[in-house]
């Protein structure tokens, strides 16, 4: 490519591209659905399963997740930064333009981006996730959590010398998809965000 600054620098307006497809907007529209109206109206998975029903949502959950892995692997072979182009990726997500700025809260897509970039340490978050999810059964609790943690687990599970871009992006992400979780956190907190129909399935409450 041209250089490596405009390598990063094309590969992350690819990656914010990329990002910004609405993939939930799109399904729930070829159904007749505006997502936006539905439940959270979150245009992420969990809200797609809300909408158009579970097969739907997963296939959204999917493609979320392929629209910040391409660009992640892509900067991984020719990028120095490549944790900049994967935070583009879910930049891209939660302020997609063709929704006047406004999209998914990022936490499928953030979890692909690393789990290209570092591997194991995000699957490591994963775990956390889980296990966050299944103690309080609130999926945004989940997610915020197990991202905070995400760049000291790479930091401490990574290579021996991680990329500084890539724990950086890591942390911004963090808190990326914290704010776009402020609305579930202040209902947390005034004890009117309900828990999720999976958990109370898996513990019939």
């Amino acid at each position: 490519m041209i250089s490596p600054l405009w390598d990063t620098v094309i590969l992350a307006a690819v990656g914010f591209l990329s990002g910004s497809i609405p993939f939930g907007y799109l399904a729930a529209s070829a159904r007749g659905v505006d997502i936006r109206k539905v439940g959270s109206g979150n245009i992420g998975a969990t809200n797609a399963i809300r909408a158009l029903g579970t097969g739907w949502g997963i296939g959204v959950g999917l493609l979320d997740a392929i629209k910040g892995a391409v660009p992640a692997y892509l900067a991984l072979q020719f990028s120095p930064l490549p944790g900049i182009v994967g935070a583009a990726a879910v930049l891209g997500h939660i302020f997609s333009p063709w929704l006047r700025f406004k999209g998914g809260k990022g936490v499928v897509t953030t979890f692909a981006v690393f789990l290209v970039l570092t591997p194991f340490p995000a699957l490591t978050a994963v775990g956390v996730w889980i296990l966050l999810f299944l103690t309080t059964g609130y999926v945004s609790v989940a997610s915020v959590l197990s991202l905070t943690a995400l760049p000291a687990l790479i930091f401490l599970l990574g290579r021996l010398n991680p990329e500084i871009s890539i724990i950086a992006a890591a942390a911004g992400c963090a808190l990326l998809v914290a704010w776009a979780h402020r609305g579930n956190m202040f209902r947390i907190a005034a004890g009117k965000e309900p828990k999720a129909r999976l958990w109370k399935k898996l513990w019939k409450r």
